[in-house]
């Protein structure tokens, strides 16, 4: 069978070539409804542009970049990913997932973007940008779209939680329940080099305490091992509970910045017999499945959801509109399980 071609859809609808390429291409000067009669041509027949053939008359790649740290199956990155893909891939764009183990890998895609520029809009995942990344970007202007930055400097619009007020609200809890002796574990082995969305949630543990009037001596931090440093995660596990049973003042509510590490710090707390939630409340952040498993109390937020949103925010920048929120704060919800209880009396 002979392949439709685009002279086959002009004559099938009775308008000219041109007109048949302006109407696919979503091109102006197109009356509506001679619009829709090539759209039905074009169906009927079976025709589709090539993508690559498109994209060079209309001057755009069809091709949004989704910047990622760590790994792609991460449990947010893959979930944000997801919600991305689901918008912009029903407007007819390649989302390609750039996964960034280093900052040799975030510098490599920046010295070829300026001479390539082969995307139309890049989403930046959980991470920020250096102050000259930004430049970048700003002169090519490209779209920058962020999914829970740590700012939203050099960004034109993002969609994140509130990652500060979420925490604080965690320890406003763990002190409504009586715990006069609080941590915050940072994620021990996290092999990110880059500054992101979680470790903003230090600041909101530490704006708690200090509101509510802890001492010092009653407030343990737990710093993390980053990028290269990173150890295994089973080990640090191991340590970062030593830490905590060693402490001269055994924090009876701990805070921890992601469920994963809140999931397996709770299993090793068990295995020392530091009972759960009888002697130490715990607590997560981000509402992972690990977390549902082992009725983990934590901070529930929807990566899936968060990513549409940031995809709608690309769409419209790409298409030249302008955005009535261009920073949306996305909701976030404590839920109560149970490994948190109030503390009992002595």
């Amino acid at each position: 069978m002979a392949r439709t071609t685009i002279d086959d859809v002009a004559k099938e609808a009775g308008v000219s070539v041109s007109t048949v390429s302006r109407a696919l291409r979503g091109l102006d000067k197109v009356n509506p409804q001679t619009r829709l009669r090539v759209e039905e041509a074009a169906a009927r027949l079976h025709f589709s542009f090539s993508k690559t053939a498109s994209s060079l008359a209309s001057g755009k790649t069809m091709r949004v970049a989704v910047l990622l740290p760590n790994e792609i199956s991460d449990w947010f990155n893959a979930n944000a990913f997801e919600g991305v893909y689901e918008v912009l891939s029903k407007e007819g764009y390649d989302v390609v997932p750039y996964v960034m183990w280093s900052e040799q890998d975030l510098d490599r895609f920046f010295q070829t973007l300026p001479g390539t520029q082969n995307v139309d809009a890049i989403i930046v995942t959980s991470f920020d940008l250096d102050d000259d990344k930004k430049r970048v970007l700003s002169e090519l202007t490209l779209p920058v779209i962020g999914i829970n930055t740590p700012t939203n400097d050099g960004l034109d619009a993002s969609a994140a939680i509130d990652d500060v007020e979420a925490m604080r609200a965690v320890v406003r809890l763990l002190h409504s329940l009586g715990h006069a002796s609080v941590a915050y574990v940072e994620q021990p082995a996290n092999p990110s080099p880059f500054v992101c969305s979680d470790s903003v949630r230090l600041q909101g543990f530490l704006d708690a305490v200090d509101e509510l009037g802890y001492d010092d001596d009653q407030v343990m931090t737990i710093p993390s091992m980053r990028g290269k440093d990173a150890r295994d995660m089973q080990t640090a596990i191991s340590d970062l509970a030593a830490q905590l049973l060693s402490a001269p003042s055994k924090p009876t509510g701990i805070c921890v910045e992601s469920d994963r590490c809140a999931v397996l710090l709770r299993k090793e707390l068990d295995r020392l017999g530091w009972k759960i939630p009888d002697e130490v409340s715990l607590v997560g952040f981000d509402g992972d499945n690990l977390g549902d498993l082992a009725e983990l109390t934590t901070v529930r937020q929807d990566p899936v959801a968060i990513g549409r949103a940031a995809a709608l925010k690309a769409l419209a920048l790409m298409k030249g509109e302008a955005l009535d929120e261009p920073y949306s704060v996305m909701p976030t919800s404590l839920v109560m399980r149970s490994t948190t209880a109030r503390v009992a009396p002595r």
